[in-house]
């Protein structure tokens, strides 16, 4: 009897210390565990992802450019409209038209009824460039549509003889003619030619006359 009672207390001695250790090694199992993945958290919050890891975002190497400016266009110059003399004036693709000298003469026309204080002939030369109408075989220029004198008074043309007349001139061809001005105030004097092109656009000049 006290046998069996000696052998079931040592079997509970046994069962008993076994269980201990299986906890102990349980315990010691969680403990590893739990510093496992505290090692492995630590080490994921340490260590920087990928993304993290990237260098900085590349800032652009394009530098902007400056949109070029505009050069100033400059303004179209003005036509000439008023000639000395030896100028020429020139309508392109029609004509050109140069004073080339004046004199002064004392012979008076006994049959005209104006009695002008000066006397003028004036010597120009015209060229046709490419002039051409239906009416006229060539260019014709007269240099007496409007006339002023010294002093702003309107002067006239003057029936003198002249040796050299305007005439219809053909393309390519230059006309050497002359005018004779009669004036009531002697000294300079304007000429202002008014004549239509070929494509019946009114050109005007004017031309100072010095004696």
């Amino acid at each position: 009897m006290k046998k069996r009672l000696f052998v079931k207390i040592m079997a509970f001695c046994m069962a008993v210390s076994l269980s201990s250790c299986g906890d102990a090694g349980s315990n010691s199992e969680s403990a590893v565990s739990s510093s496992e993945k505290t090692a492995e958290t630590s080490a994921e919050t340490e260590t920087p992802t990928e993304e993290q890891s990237e260098t900085p975002a590349e800032t652009s190497d394009e530098t902007p450019t400056e949109e070029p400016t505009e050069a100033p266009t400059e303004a179209p110059a003005e036509s000439k409209s008023e000639f000395n003399m030896g100028e020429t004036w020139t309508v392109d693709g029609m004509w050109s038209v140069t004073v080339t000298g004046v004199t002064e003469t004392a012979d008076r026309n006994q049959f005209s009824d104006k009695t002008p204080s000066a006397v003028y002939i004036v010597d120009y030369s015209y060229t046709n460039i490419g002039y051409e109408d239906d009416f006229m075989d060539g260019l014709y220029i007269s240099l007496d549509d409007t006339i002023v004198d010294s002093a702003g008074s309107m002067g006239y043309t003057y029936p003198n003889d002249v040796t050299n007349y305007p005439q219809e001139t053909p393309v390519g061809a230059t006309c050497n003619a002359q005018v004779c001005i009669g004036v009531d105030n002697p000294g300079a004097f304007k000429i202002t030619v008014n004549k239509y092109d070929s494509n019946s656009d009114k050109q005007k000049a004017t031309f100072v006359v010095q004696p």
